[in-house]
């Protein structure tokens, strides 16, 4: 066979496998109709005409332009939830999916003025498998709710399997600069497998109706800045519904928020809530409620003018009770003479403070931290401060409930502790169960006692404490230097070499109390420059010049090696050539 022959069979060999290929391969879809629309008035016609199983492709319109449906589709039979007509966007059949390429926004400009159910939403699906993604939605103005759309979609009647992705819920300006987006309504008591996945909205999400299936919302972000909607608690600003299973779901909040109420009386697990701006509270911020985080980018929680004991009775500022894997992170708390703890964690496991200030010096009572039978981890740096009414820095009790608590700090972890009060405060207050060895109670993973390091702030091991630990009167550990406690006896520093320095490598060194063991930071040795004469090398490298020639060695038979592969190789090929 030459090789003309050859290349023929390939190509032949190409185009049957590809005959082979189901056509459903290379279709747009394999079942409906796709339909490509380019205008407003294609789009207004498939929604007339729309078809089960249907795809509409929407293609990009010239920039700063929308979809607008206006009020043409008010009188399309619909008949969802026994309601025929009057809806500015409905979807009545099944496994509809609407595709839209980047930049393409769906209105409507019609502007209803009314508060009847079917004019309250901008689309209102009835139908089972529907699918809205890569598009924004900005929902009609309604007169009857100050120009705002009350609900951008809602599912209802029949609908379930609803997957909403990729959309932004784009919000109305108000003239006062507040903003409202509508929100997502599944309205539904089967809401089968419904995903919100990828979504940002200026509003909340209910699921409330749900009793069957499940409403599983990802990576969505509901913005409740400068919200027309500040200070009405009903709904809450979030997640509702039994039903409603949350992953990376962030609300966006700001000073105008009722953050108690609106927020953390309804957090889910999954949710970050994001401070945009410092927020003062009436009462405390409750926090019972396994992952979540409070994230807030450098700004203040403290308590406001109004401030007062909620339902639970307590003046706290922030409470963590009863649950796991609470994060909080670039976040100050700042009491005033209203609270009596900054944070009090109770029986919680696994909280993380990430770059976190606690401000006691107003407070009327407490301590910027109480720890009762919880674990706590310490990233970056945590700071204490202190005032006349504080009674220490914070405590780790583990004898009121006879949980173990602990206090572990992170690698390269800092603490800070400013005591603003005329006496001096201790820094940590053990509280221990009879059984309970003070050594047993992570503080650091040393667990050999408590020093704030002048220099790098962190907590480092010490091997002597305040007073007696079975009295409860004297169990403080405070912020020390040896030597400056008499009763302690003199406290002597020795240098101890931690690495010899060499003519071209630093060492270091540091000094280290003989009495009591503490180890102050680490300073360099600088390298000597004598010590080492060992020539360097001819070739000018660092490595002295001893002779060994084994590395060339390896490298001369590597070449000798190769040539000896590729000379076999062409004599194969040429006695191959020789046998035909």
């Amino acid at each position: 066979m030459n090789r003309s022959e050859k290349v023929l069979s390939v190509l032949s060999g190409l185009c049957l496998a590809a005959m082979l290929v189901p056509t459903a391969a290379f279709a747009a879809e394999t079942d409906g109709q796709t339909k490509t629309i380019t205008s407003s008035e294609e789009l207004i016609s498939a929604i007339q005409n729309q078809q089960a199983g249907e795809t509409w492709v929407l293609k990009a319109l010239d920039e700063g332009e929308a979809y607008d449906v206006s009020d043409a589709c008010l009188d399309v039979v619909a008949n969802i939830n026994n309601v025929e007509k009057g809806f500015v966007f409905p979807i009545f059949v099944d496994d509809l999916t609407i595709q839209g390429e980047d930049g393409v926004v769906i209105t409507s400009s019609y502007n209803l003025n009314s508060g009847n159910w079917n004019s309250q939403n901008f689309i209102t699906i009835g139908s089972s498998g529907v699918t809205i993604e890569n598009v924004d939605i900005k929902g009609n103005p309604n007169g009857y709710y100050g120009n705002m759309c009350n609900k951008a979609l809602e599912l209802i009647g029949e609908g379930q399997n609803l997957t909403l992705q990729n959309v932004d819920v784009l919000p109305t300006a108000n003239e006062d600069g507040t903003q409202w987006s509508g929100s997502v309504f599944i309205n539904v008591a089967d809401a089968g497998e419904t995903v919100i996945d990828n979504v940002t909205l200026s509003a909340w999400i209910s699921a409330r109706s749900v009793t069957t299936g499940t409403v599983q919302v990802e990576n969505t972000v509901m913005d409740f800045t400068k919200n027309a909607y500040a200070g009405y608690a009903d709904y809450g600003f979030g997640v509702s519904g039994d039903k409603a299973s949350l992953e990376n779901v962030t609300i966006k909040v700001d000073g105008s928020v009722d953050l108690v109420n609106q927020v953390t009386n309804n957090l889910k697990p999954g949710t970050t809530v994001e401070l945009t701006e410092d927020i003062e509270v009436d009462e405390m911020v409750y926090i019972q409620t396994d992952n979540v985080t409070i994230k807030g980018n450098g700004n203040e929680i403290t308590a406001s003018p109004d401030f007062k004991a909620g339902t639970h009775g307590q003046v706290q500022l922030l409470k963590v009770q009863e649950a796991e894997n609470v994060v909080l992170e670039d976040l100050s708390l700042v009491a005033t003479a209203a609270n009596k703890h900054v944070l009090d964690v109770w029986q919680a496991t696994n909280l993380t403070l990430k770059n976190v200030t606690l401000d006691h010096t107003n407070a009327a009572d407490g301590a910027p931290l109480i720890n009762t039978s919880s674990s706590i981890t310490v990233e970056g740096t945590l700071s204490l401060a202190t005032g006349d009414n504080s009674w220490y820095g914070m405590n780790i009790d583990n004898e009121k409930y006879g949980g173990e608590a602990s206090i572990t700090f992170a690698d390269e972890s800092e603490l800070s502790f400013t005591n603003n009060a005329e006496e001096e405060k201790g820094i940590v207050y053990m509280e221990l169960a009879d059984d309970t060895d003070p050594a047993d109670v992570i503080v650091n993973p040393e667990n050999a006692g408590l020093l704030l390091d002048g220099e790098s702030g962190q907590f480092v091991p010490h091997t002597h404490a305040y007073g007696d630990w079975q009295s409860d009167e004297t169990n403080h550990w405070k912020e020390c230097s040896c030597g400056d406690i008499a009763e302690q006896g003199a406290h002597e520093f020795e240098w101890v070499i931690d690495q010899e320095a060499t003519a071209d490598k630093a060492g270091s060194k540091h000094e280290e109390c003989s009495v009591c063991g503490y180890k102050k930071a680490a300073v360099e040795i600088p390298a000597t420059g004598t010590g080492d004469t060992t020539a360097p090398a001819p070739d000018g490298s660092d490595d002295p010049d001893t002779g060994d020639s084994t590395p060339w060695l390896w490298m001369l038979l590597a070449v000798i090696s190769g040539g000896a592969v590729v000379t076999l190789t062409l004599l194969a090929g040429n006695k191959s050539k020789a046998r035909h």
